[in-house]
């Protein structure tokens, strides 16, 4: 009976510790706007200095049975995409994910503006790393790593929710 009650325990425990990531998970989904790009050891607005004042870089994630995918408005374009999490640490909110393709629309615009949205593309389609922060701010990546140099503390995108 004992060994019955032990088993039973130790499903429910796994199936709440389950639960508790994935509800952990599903905080990431929603509307975001990147407020500035961390690069190594410094902070750099979205589109760096020469682009100027431009619309906000969104980020809309959604999720449809346990796949994410995600979509926005780039520096000039709309843009769409999907996201894989292959793990989650409920207690540090960090995972690491893999980002598919990114699509978009094809228009033009100015070459500095073009520039930041090939940069913000680039970051996103080659991010490894997820982080939630105190639910408000989202980070997505490269994080720093224990091989990491002691002065490349990562380069990834902070947004903040809408």
């Amino acid at each position: 009976m004992s060994k019955i009650l032990f088993l039973f325990g130790l499903l429910f425990l796994t199936q709440t510790c389950d639960n508790v990531t994935a509800n952990k998970l599903n905080d990431i989904e929603g509307e975001w706007i990147l407020q500035k790009v961390f690069l190594s050891d410094a902070y750099d607005s979205p589109c760096g200095w020469e682009a100027g004042d431009h619309e906000s870089i969104t980020l809309n994630i959604s999720s449809e049975g346990g796949k994410f995918s995600f979509n926005g408005n780039s520096a000039v374009n709309s843009y769409f995409g999907s996201f894989e999490v292959f793990s989650f640490d409920s207690e540090s909110n960090n995972g690491t994910l893999k980002v598919g393709p990114i699509g978009s629309t094809k228009k033009a615009g100015p070459g500095p503006l073009m520039n930041c949205e090939s940069r913000y593309f680039s970051y996103l389609e080659t991010a490894g790393d997820i982080g939630l922060f105190e639910e408000d701010e989202l980070r997505i990546g490269n994080f720093k790593t224990p091989d990491s140099h002691p002065r490349d503390r990562g380069t990834y995108l902070i947004f903040e929710r809408r």
